[in-house]
């Protein structure tokens, strides 16, 4: 992938965004990767970024789970607060970015970062039950055959209003054709799953979150896609994330036109075209 310059900041106290000094002046330091890491790619998000920080502090499973953050160019105090959170939990590395890498940049940067074993996009608009890491991989550990695992999802919209997500259309579905076929034909709440816990290795082999024809739309639809047909999807049934829509969140700015769909549709005939399926 063609990445912005990245820029690993030290772990600093105090307010205010700090002086970012030259990458080179900045020698990384990097530990062997635990079991399980969170990928929190972070952008605009100073006013509600620190209860998902703390969520992430506050996992049961803690000798081998660390958190990524990665903070894409922005004029708020989201790094400062990521760098003062790091400060008190020696787990949390953050990396600021001096260039805008957007949503999928910042999603594939956290993806080639990441040396874990299982790992999981820690939405900076997402809260996680305490519980969410050793749940999810109690089922990830027990059953080779599943590549991710994923709970239940509250939902909050910015109005107060809530709704419960639950994705059931691919439990028991050994047979990748028919996961794949559901998750193309949008069945249940499809994006669920991207809330998961998934299996790093096998899915380093899509290539990263894909822009299309209309641009950052729904691209977890063409991933969810892929990684269906990598192996079992396993729910667990139990509300183990929140997720809090914003005012200025990504997903409600878009206009849902036909031209949107028809362009996500063609993204995950291209992941099916780049996939190990064949006619026999």
């Amino acid at each position: 992938h063609n990445h912005a310059r990245a820029i690993e900041t030290p772990i600093l106290s105090g307010s205010g965004a700090p002086d970012l000094p030259p990458s080179s002046t900045l020698p990384a330091v990097r530990q062997p990767a635990p079991k399980i890491q969170a990928l929190l790619p972070a952008w605009q998000a100073a006013e509600f970024i620190q209860p998902t920080l703390d969520s992430l502090s506050a996992q049961t499973r803690g000798s081998d789970f660390a958190v990524i953050v990665s903070v894409d160019r922005c004029d708020d105090d989201t790094l400062a607060i990521c760098l003062r959170h790091a400060d008190r939990d020696s787990r949390f590395r953050v990396i600021a970015h001096d260039q805008r890498l957007g949503y999928i940049g910042n999603c594939n940067f956290l993806l080639d970062e990441a040396g874990a074993d299982y790992v999981f996009f820690a939405f900076h608009d997402d809260t996680l039950s305490p519980a969410y890491v050793e749940r999810l991989a109690v089922v990830l550990d027990a059953r080779p055959e599943v590549v991710l695992s994923y709970s239940d999802v509250a939902l909050t919209h910015a109005n107060g209003e809530r709704e419960h997500w639950v994705f059931t259309a691919l439990e028991g579905i050994a047979d990748r054709t028919a996961r794949g076929h559901r998750i193309l034909a949008r069945q249940g709440m499809w994006w669920v799953p991207n809330r998961g816990l998934f299996r790093l290795a096998p899915a380093r082999t899509i290539g990263g979150m894909k822009a299309h024809g209309a641009g950052e739309f729904s691209v977890d639809w063409p991933w969810m896609f892929r990684m269906s047909l990598l192996g079992q999807f396993a729910r667990l049934p139990e509300t183990l994330c929140f997720k809090f829509y914003q005012p200025g969140s990504l997903s409600r700015s878009w206009a849902h036109s036909k031209q949107e769909y028809f362009e996500v549709a063609a993204a995950c005939m291209r992941e099916l075209w780049n996939s190990e399926l064949t006619s026999e």
